[in-house]
Parts: structure tokens; C-alpha cells; sequence
């Protein structure tokens, strides 16, 4: 990992962290995180609002003018509106979606949820979805929460990655270790 990456990383924990402190109880950190997500849904469907609030030519002023208006009229919390215009002001607005990446990782990990990487060559069948959930929570005595990634490279089969330890049972690494 590069100095710049590691930076960038810290930077994001730093303000998810404070945006969960400033949080008074459970059910204001529940509606922070959603608006948090809308705002976020918002700015992947509008690609105008993505390209203005990341454009470096535009000052910070002016931005943060600009998203107190839409968050008034989508009537987000005070608390995040603030939080808004301190990433505007401090020129990180465009690492929005990293800072949210790890908002969602700091409340999984205080609600003592395991986040599981499961990569599959085709969607899963909710049903196998759930088993897969079931077998591993009760394995290794944890609350999972599963993040599902497909890639059609690994041909067949899944890989599962729990923290640092990864499971490949795809048929691309069956191949790739078979030897004539």
C-alpha cells in the first residue's frame, strides 16, 4: 500500500469516526447512516451533481451552498448537513463514498458483524446465499454480514475471504495448480 493510499485511508477513518461520535444515541447514528446511503444513491444517479462536487475549479463555498440546499429539501439531519459542508470546506467532499465505506465498517464492527467477501462466477440463489450465511456463522461463532462480488474469470465455484484469511475454491485456482 502506497503512503498516498494509507493517508487517504486514515483521512476517511478520521471523519466516519467523528461523524459516529457526534451522534447523541442508536436511532440518530440509524438515520445518519441513512442519509448517508441516500446521499450516496443520489450522487450515483446523477453524474451533474458528481462531476460539480468533485470539480477542484469550483470553491468550497459555493459547493457547500449548494448541498445545504439539496439537503434541506431532502431534509437530512443537521448533524450531516454540518458533516457535509466540513468535508466541502476541507476540499474532501470527493472522498464521500470512501468515508461512507468505512462508517458502514466501524457500525458493523460495534454491532459485532464479521464482514465476509464471498466471489462467486454467477449471482447465488438467496436460498444458497443463506446456507452459505448459516454454515459460517455458526462455524466460527460470529454475526456475519456477506459482501458478494461476481467474477466470471473464476469460472466455477466460490472464494471466501474472512479478515485475512481466504478460502479459494474456484475452478480457475483448481486449474491453475493442476500439473501434468
Amino acid at each position: 500500500m502506497t503512503k498516498t493510499s494509507q493517508n487517504i485511508n486514515e483521512i476517511c477513518s478520521r471523519y466516519a469516526n467523528a461523524l459516529i461520535l457526534s451522534s447523541s444515541d442508536k436511532s440518530d447514528l440509524k438515520k445518519l447512516n441513512d442519509n448517508f446511503r441516500h446521499f450516496n444513491k443520489i450522487l450515483e444517479n446523477s453524474s451533474d451533481l458528481l462531476n460539480y462536487i468533485n470539480n477542484p475549479l469550483i470553491n468550497s463555498k459555493k459547493k457547500s451552498l449548494s448541498l445545504k440546499r439539496i439537503c434541506e429539501k431532502l431534509e437530512y439531519l443537521k448533524i450531516f448537513q454540518g458533516f457535509l459542508t466540513v468535508l466541502t470546506k476541507h476540499g474532501k467532499i470527493s472522498l464521500q463514498k470512501k468515508i461512507f465505506d468505512e462508517f458502514q465498517k466501524i457500525i458493523d464492527l460495534k454491532d459485532g458483524l464479521t464482514e465476509v467477501h464471498i466471489t462467486t462466477a454467477s449471482p447465488l440463489k438467496k436460498k444458497t446465499e443463506d446456507k452459505i450465511k448459516e454454515k459460517l456463522s455458526k462455524t466460527l461463532n460470529l454475526k456475519i454480514k456477506l459482501k458478494k462480488k461476481i467474477n466470471k474469470e473464476i469460472i466455477g465455484g466460490i472464494i471466501i475471504k474472512i479478515n485475512s484469511i481466504m478460502i479459494d475454491n474456484s475452478i480457475k485456482s483448481k486449474l491453475t495448480s493442476f500439473k501434468i
